[in-house]
């Protein structure tokens, strides 16, 4: 069944509660900054893959362009690609420093990469080692060289793509983090999805409000100082977290990880008055928006997100 939320640019907005249609009806405003030749830099998590898709499909040029990216699938992996475009950033410190690397045009070198046993992302079982880059989701490669090379066109990827954007929309997914232990940076995914060879080379962090709003604040600061024109959005995922290692329960973590991401986009609102922010998450709480999962919303209704963002700020 179709989302029987919807979205309403509208004057007046809603001002109480018994305007909004049971919380079905949201309002939302702002500036027209939507073209036909509007380019969008779409990066965060899974939601921002579905993003990305529903975005090409109505014509718009996405980026990072991901499903332009030639690699060698007998000795790379990048995802799902080239079926799916899935280099997911979860959280706000992959983002971060992701976003700081590209402005910087840095690059991740050998020592940032892992060499681990073939396993069963690989897609190459006969891989008798596999190597890996953790900054973004499922970077695999047979060899160190092959690996560099990999990395190297998805940094040169998502810089291109930021530097050429009109529009960057950021989607914030989660709180729970997994620190590098060797040199203080994120990686994309926690053992749970990569095998046990490398938890010992990780720390878990359950992320706090102040951490959360300190990488947004970095990373606005960072693309407006470089690109001082640049339009950004950023919304919160409505995807729920697939697993919680903390002491609380799956649902209690979740709506946990999701408050501290809302509060921390409502206090950047303030802090940055030109932030444009969609209401994805809010747009999840009626009605079921799911797949079968109970977690991941369904292509229906990213559509009708993207259809109604579209909409609301098309020029």
């Amino acid at each position: 069944m179709i989302a029987e939320s919807r979205f309403d640019r509208s004057e007046p907005r809603n001002a109480s509660f018994k305007d909004s249609e049971r919380g079905r009806r949201i309002t939302v405003a702002g500036p027209r900054f939507i073209g036909a030749d509007t380019k969008i830099f779409a990066m965060g998590s899974c939601f921002a893959v579905e993003i990305r898709r529903a975005l090409r499909e109505k014509g718009l040029t996405v980026y990072p362009d991901y499903p332009g990216i030639a690699f060698d699938p007998a000795t790379q992996m990048a995802g799902r690609l080239p079926e799916r475009d899935n280099i997911n950033h979860y959280d706000t410190f992959v983002i971060r420093q992701e976003i700081e690397r590209a402005i910087a045009r840095g690059r991740w070198t050998e020592s940032d990469f892992w060499s681990l046993r073939a396993n069963r992302f690989s897609r190459a079982k006969a891989w008798p080692q596999v190597f890996q880059d953790p900054y973004r989701r499922h970077i695999f490669a047979s060899s160190m060289p092959a690996l560099v090379e990999l990395s190297d066109k998805i940094s040169a990827t998502i810089d291109t793509g930021l530097a050429h954007a009109d529009v960057v929309l950021l989607t914030l997914g989660l709180t729970e983090c997994w620190r590098v232990k060797s040199n203080g940076r994120y990686a994309a995914l926690g053992p749970e999805n990569q095998g046990d060879r490398i938890f010992p080379l990780l720390e878990f962090r359950a992320t706090t409000f102040a951490e959360n709003l300190e990488n947004l604040r970095a990373t606005l600061d960072a693309i407006w100082s470089a690109f001082p024109d640049k339009r950004i959005v950023v919304t919160v995922s409505p995807v729920k977290l697939a697993q919680t290692w903390t002491d609380d329960d799956i649902v209690s973590a979740n709506l946990r990880s999701k408050a501290t991401l809302l509060a921390v986009v409502s206090q950047i609102r303030n802090e940055y008055p030109r932030l444009i922010y969609w209401p994805s998450f809010e747009f999840s709480m009626q009605g079921d928006v799911y797949w079968f999962d109970g977690m991941h919303v369904r292509g229906d209704v990213v559509d009708i997100i993207v259809a109604s963002f579209i909409d609301t700020y098309t020029v």
